[in-house]
């Protein structure tokens, strides 16, 4: 016969199993985030992206040489599971601060978007860094921008560049050999003379390993030698230093056959448009000249400010 005190342990027994399974269950019909179902605590998840959208070439108006501007797009997008509260952005630019600004907040799958532009000199690289954090998470991108200036006959906007009158060194140069000058020899030849006897000429194949190799005039001063393009845009930087208008100094570019040539011609007022051979000295003037150019037609000319087909 079963004592009362045993009845009632298995009472208790069965409504504390009852009761308890009664929590159980509710409890797992409390609706839970998917966060809580696998145990993640909420964050935000930050992801820098960014390219360069768009380059061109332009003149650097403090050194007067070639500079390459790179476009630069970015986003910076939450793909965490909360809100991102603010996300401070930063940019560098070769190790310095560009910018740097705060987003208030970027909600889950939200992306924010800009761009800046930044110059290069030519044929060398900068290195570009976009950094974004946030309570939870930082992420950054890094890269380089810049470009290689073409160094051939080229197209309107980049030709331009390599007539650089107020380089500095080019402006040293052309003052020393005015300086130093017989007062009764005109600037022209005595600009046209230093050329001529200064300069060596050599092949871009000897000096840069490559068949065509357009040279700046800071360049032709350092190196000392250059071919005829080298030495054509080395007078016209000369005279156009020296005063002469955009409209009366060119670069010429010129064909024989299958011969390419560079030469400068400058226009004497009422005396009309003159060709020089930059390579002869003012011993070859007008007969010499005449000669040395004699079956090249010209083609291009140009100079810092103009390019077009010649007339």
């Amino acid at each position: 016969m079963v004592s009362k005190r045993v009845i009632l342990v298995l009472t208790a027994v069965v409504s504390g199993t009852i009761i308890l399974g009664a929590l159980l269950i509710q409890f797992q019909l409390q609706p839970r985030t998917s966060n809580e179902r696998i145990g993640v605590r909420p964050s935000a998840v930050l992801r820098v992206n960014a390219y360069v959208l768009a380059g061109y070439w332009t003149r650097n108006v403090n050194t007067d040489l070639p500079d390459y501007i790179s476009t630069i797009e970015y986003s910076v997008s939450n793909t965490g599971n909360a809100q991102a509260e603010n996300v401070n952005v930063t940019v560098y630019t070769d190790g310095n601060l560009y910018t740097t600004y705060i987003i208030p907040s970027l909600a889950v799958s939200q992306a924010n978007s800009s761009s800046f532009s930044t110059s290069t000199a030519y044929d060398s690289r900068d290195n570009v860094k976009v950094q974004a954090s946030c309570q939870d998470f930082t992420d950054s991108q890094a890269f380089s921008v810049g470009s290689n200036l073409p160094r051939y006959w080229s197209e309107p906007g980049i030709s331009e560049l390599y007539v650089t009158p107020k380089e500095v060194n080019l402006v040293g140069m052309e003052n020393a050999i005015l300086r130093d000058k017989f007062f009764l020899i005109p600037n022209w030849i005595a600009l046209r003379d230093w050329v001529g006897n200064n300069i060596k000429y050599r092949y871009d194949n000897e000096t840069h390993g490559v068949g065509d190799y357009w040279q700046l005039s800071k360049e032709t001063l350092e190196l000392r030698t250059g071919d005829c393009e080298d030495y054509a845009i080395l007078l016209c930087s000369l005279f156009r230093a020296d005063g002469w208008s955009p409209n009366d100094v060119y670069v010429v570019l010129g064909t024989n056959g299958e011969a390419y040539h560079g030469w400068v011609k400058i226009n004497f007022g009422i005396l009309g448009w003159y060709n020089i051979e930059p390579q002869g000295n003012g011993w070859n003037t007008l007969i010499g000249d005449f000669l040395s150019l004699s079956g090249f037609t010209a083609k291009y000319v140009f100079n810092d400010q103009q390019y077009m087909p010649a007339k």
